[in-house]
């Protein structure tokens, strides 16, 4: 069992939790777009266990192409089942992996269902001593909160129907990744966008206060996939926010890592409300675009890598975001 456990540190994808756990959650977050890019959405599977351990149930969230409505479906923790050696879950009769995509919800307000099959997924890559985005944090315990990035980009084939309107996705775009252990931060801001003009270009950020051992600490992962290469800008990498601003409207983010220079420029715009977890229940609210627009310059030693405007952006800026962030 021992093994066993350990072992996930290298499977991100796989589920990371037990079913008896207290003040605990974990989900996964499946955003896709059709080949037009009319149509934009998220799945979002889960599980959430109180820290009393008399509630638990999982779920799936649904955020529609409107990008204004959100959809919570919650079931029995019964009808939550995974594989052990797998990245694969089953909620009622809904199934994820990082593959493939099948749902079928039906309740008395909304009916979703369809599959998506997902084509060259593009994770985090994972080593020895960096077990995916978190790195080595991913062998520290107790964390508030844990990441993964399940794909930055891929393509996607099928079909998704919502309430009897039925749309192709097949040739679109799409993006996973994960969360998982007790809440959400006090505060944080998560970008992420795969449609530049450069097919297969995908930027996800994650800011954060991260708790630990009495005291906190601004963490961030940043990571830019574009040509085949993943450019890292990360807190135990060493690397460094060098500028940063938010008035309400714009966020303004520099990140430099040894010799490359990020500049990241997103327009604020206000979106769906998800919940989130708070000690494992998801008690908590937060508000996420699928609307807003990223530009995006990568420097290497001044000179100029990539430069571009990611559309569909996946905003979240929730809490009291700091004038500036500390190491």
């Amino acid at each position: 069992m021992l093994f066993r456990s350990v072992r996930k540190i290298w499977m991100p994808g796989i589920y990371q939790g037990n079913m008896k756990q207290k003040g605990y959650f974990e989900g996964w977050y499946y955003k896709f777009a059709d080949k037009n890019e009319k149509n934009i959405g998220a799945l979002i599977p889960g599980v959430s266990f109180d820290k009393e351990g008399k509630n638990p149930h999982c779920f799936i969230q649904f955020l529609d192409d409107s990008g204004i409505l959100s959809h919570y479906f919650p079931y029995d923790i019964k009808q939550f089942t995974y594989s052990s050696s797998k990245p694969e879950i089953k909620i009622g009769d809904s199934f994820f992996s990082p593959a493939r995509v099948e749902v079928n919800i039906d309740d008395k307000a909304s009916t979703i269902k369809g599959s998506l099959n997902f084509k060259d997924i593009t994770p985090w890559p994972v080593s020895f001593f960096s077990p995916g985005a978190m790195g080595w944090y991913a062998f520290v315990p107790l964390m508030e909160c844990y990441h993964g990035v399940l794909s930055f980009d891929h393509l996607i084939q099928g079909q998704i129907a919502f309430n009897g309107k039925s749309v192709d996705f097949s040739g679109g775009r799409g993006y996973i990744e994960k969360d998982w252990g007790r809440s959400f931060p006090g505060y944080h801001i998560w970008i992420q966008t795969n449609h530049f003009a450069v097919p297969g270009t995908s930027l996800m950020v994650s800011i954060a206060n991260v708790p630990w051992l009495g005291k906190s600490f601004d963490g961030f992962l940043i990571g830019l996939w574009h040509d085949g290469h993943l450019y890292k800008f990360t807190t135990y990498s060493g690397a460094a926010i060098t500028a940063f601003q938010y008035d309400q409207e714009k966020l303004l983010i520099n990140a430099q890592s040894g010799r490359y220079c990020l500049e990241i420029e997103v327009n604020y715009q206000a979106g769906a409300e998800l919940r989130v977890p708070v000690l494992g229940e998801m008690q908590g609210r937060l508000s996420e675009s699928l609307a807003a627009e990223t530009k995006v310059r990568l420097k290497n030693m001044g000179s100029l890598i990539f430069t571009g405007t990611g559309r569909h952006t996946g905003l979240e800026i929730e809490g009291n975001i700091p004038a500036k962030l500390n190491r």
